[in-house]
């Protein structure tokens, strides 16, 4: 069964120019650096979730970008499928394996997805589609389980 929930994160940074020592150079994929995990989301652009602007002090650009997204965690062993009834990515771990973020729709909402591990989903959204998005995960959340007990 998925859960869905919402994280509250110290802080979102932006960071651009030269990568940071530790950051991911591979576009779409994470690392984690001094606690903070860091999304590769091109070959210039970083997300730092937990970061603060002060911790970057050698990138051509650091912003603080806390309030631009709510963080949504879906986890469980039904997320996968949860998430393939509005996504059009291949969520298969031989291909979204742990450690991979993208920028995508998720039920025509832009969100950034992150795969921390096997069967645990970050969703960075807008703050202003966040209840939409919520919403349509719930109902996700229960078709996928209705789906599952009628087997």
């Amino acid at each position: 069964m998925a859960v869905l929930s919402e994280l509250e994160l110290d802080a979102q940074v932006s960071s651009r120019g030269e990568p940071q020592p530790g950051f991911p150079v591979e576009p779409n994929t994470t690392a984690t650096v001094d606690g903070n995990t860091i999304l590769c989301l091109g070959p210039d652009e970083w997300l730092v979730l937990g970061g603060h602007e002060e911790d970057y002090p050698r990138a051509a650009a650091t912003v603080d970008v806390s309030a631009g997204r709510v963080v949504l965690e879906l986890s469980g062993t039904d997320a996968v499928e949860v998430l393939a009834q509005g996504c059009s990515l291949d969520l298969h771990p031989s291909v979204f394996a742990p450690g991979s973020c993208a920028q995508t729709l998720l039920a025509r909402a832009q969100v950034i997805l992150v795969r921390p591990d096997e069967r645990r989903f970050l969703l960075l959204v807008r703050p202003s589609f966040a209840p939409y998005l919520r919403a349509w995960l719930e109902d996700a959340i229960a078709g996928a389980t209705t789906l599952r007990s009628s087997r």
